[in-house]
């Protein structure tokens, strides 16, 4: 099989596949197999994976496990607090916090054990299929030929390009800013503030000295800052804010720190495959971070794909299987995220429940899939 993108989806596929004995290709299009260096929050269903990958105990290991969620007044003062459940049952962590690359480092190495091999600065530029195989033709010039192609090769996915179609992605009209800081020993819970106006902030431990902040505020589309205003872009967001944000706040003194994105958003309508080739993870459904739950969706992806696999009679039954199972979830996450994002930039709608209806979204997203 060959995998298309080295990102969480296509370590995790990878990983899977090539412990049931199926001979892996996974290409990258990037020079090295890496993540941005900002952090990244693992809600309890992304954990159920990482035990399952055989990996959580290395990802604990490097990173901040949480088990109480708290939200404060826009002066600093705790409003509440509750635990997080372990998905294990037990007294560890319901939420886990590290440093992308550190997780991309960990799935890579576990993939290579497995016997998966990886190439890099290789992408496909046609794919040709037929009843029986599909034909890969890469920018190197090289050609495959594979049973399946799995392109998991994130939102501005090349494989759903060439063989779905172009897509346009939904524009939220939010954007963030997550910033690497040094983490005070009295932050070890996952801290979110009240909305000041139209700005929201929050802040995940990803180790024992070190945290990340997230800043959403609205943008218009095409907006992008200039890295020279990154530093005071944030403090300035981050202005009216007590407590810890007010604590850290001369902390952001370096645009290295900071790393910008705008929300857009989608989902791919199924069956999420054509032929022999199938999407998975962002290049098929892609939401807003306010659920932290878009690894989590990736990680469960690889999980529904390698079992239905493994199981199935018939490679269109599982990649049906697998459609089922999936778009619902992925769908729901998107929706959600969709509106928390819309409350966030549209502070005085009435009726709007960010709490309750995130309460609900984690109730739901604790449960099998």
């Amino acid at each position: 099989m060959l995998i298309v993108g080295g990102g969480i989806s296509g370590l995790a596929t990878a990983l899977l596949l090539s412990r049931q004995g199926v001979e892996v290709d996974l290409v990258e299009r990037q020079e090295r197999v890496e993540a941005l260096g900002s952090g990244i929050t693992l809600i309890g269903a992304a954990l159920r994976v990482l035990d399952t990958l055989g990996v959580y105990e290395e990802c604990l290991a490097h990173g901040f496990g949480v088990t109480d969620f708290e939200t404060y007044n826009a002066d600093g003062t705790l409003d509440s607090s509750f635990p997080l459940p372990s998905p294990f049952g037990s007294d560890g962590p319901g939420m886990l916090g590290m440093m992308r690359p550190v997780l991309h480092r960990i799935l890579l190495d576990r993939a290579a054990v497995e016997g998966t091999t990886v190439r890099t600065a290789t992408s496909p530029v046609r794919i040709e299929q037929d009843a029986d195989s599909v034909t890969v033709e890469f920018n190197t010039g090289e050609t495959g030929v594979y049973d399946l192609v799995i392109g998991a090769d994130g939102f501005r996915s090349t494989v759903r390009q060439l063989v779905f179609g172009r897509m346009t992605p939904e524009f939220q009209g939010q954007g963030i800013l997550r910033v690497v800081l040094p983490r005070p020993a009295e932050v070890t819970a996952e801290i979110q503030f009240h909305t000041v106006g139209d700005v929201f902030i929050g802040f995940t431990p990803t180790a024992s000295d070190r945290m990340y902040m997230y800043i959403t505020f609205p943008v218009e589309e095409g907006y992008r800052p200039d890295r020279a205003e990154l530093v005071e872009l944030a403090r300035k967001h981050i202005q009216p804010f007590g407590g810890v944000a007010a604590l850290i706040r001369d902390d952001i003194r370096d645009p290295e720190q900071i790393n910008y994105t705008s929300f857009e958003t989608m989902v791919v309508p199924v069956p999420w495959y054509r032929g022999r080739v199938v999407i998975t993870g962002d290049a098929a459904h892609c939401p807003t971070p306010h659920l932290a739950a878009g690894a989590a969706m990736c990680l469960e992806d690889a999980v529904a794909l390698a079992e239905e696999f493994a199981t199935a009679p018939a490679l269109e039954k599982a990649l049906t299987a697998y459609n089922d199972r999936r778009y619902p979830r992925c769908k729901f996450v998107v929706e959600t995220g969709n509106q928390l994002s819309y409350w966030q930039t549209h502070p005085d709608t009435p009726g709007a429940d960010h709490g309750g209806v995130i309460a609900a979204a984690f109730e739901k997203l604790a449960g099998p899939f």
